[in-house]
């Protein structure tokens, strides 16, 4: 009588929210496959209806997507923060959330905000965000002096 033996090799796919560490290449390939896109635009409804900038949702839902998560102002509602607590150094909503830390010295991946916009690091001296029209990839918080910027690293 032979013996078989049946070997089972099983894959794994662990999803990354929370089980190991979201890159900010990862963070920066999500946030490049959306140049162009129109979805966050001033004129589509999309999560806010039209007329409003959302350059912070853009920012949010790259980061969920990559596997991340975002400060959000409301527990009960989906409310992710705005360009405002993105350039707040000490915004309390980043700064109680272990997995945000505040930076000087941007990397690929990295949150930049400078109050009125929010975009994310995708090269050097490169960010993509939201713009009133579309999605684009632009030289946005490196081209005013660095001071009037601030940088989030997501680390978790």
């Amino acid at each position: 009588m032979k013996t078989a033996f049946l070997v089972f090799l099983v894959a794994v796919v662990v999803p990354s929210h929370g089980w190991g560490l979201v890159t900010g290449g990862h963070i920066q390939r999500t946030a490049d496959n959306y140049i162009d896109s129109t979805k966050w635009s001033k004129a589509s409804t999309h999560r806010t209806g039209a007329k409003t900038n959302k350059c912070n949702i853009f920012v949010a839902e790259v980061l969920e997507e990559a596997g991340g998560k975002v400060p959000h102002r409301h527990w009960l509602t989906w409310s992710p923060i705005g360009a405002g607590e993105w350039r707040n150094s000490n915004s309390e909503y980043l700064t109680s959330d272990s997995c945000w830390t505040h930076v000087t010295s941007a990397q690929v991946g990295d949150v930049i905000g400078n109050g009125e916009h929010v975009g994310i690091v995708t090269g050097s001296k490169l960010t993509t965000s939201a713009r009133f029209d579309k999605v684009v990839k632009n030289d946005f918080g490196f081209r005013i002096p660095k001071d009037t910027m601030t940088l989030w690293r997501f680390t978790c």
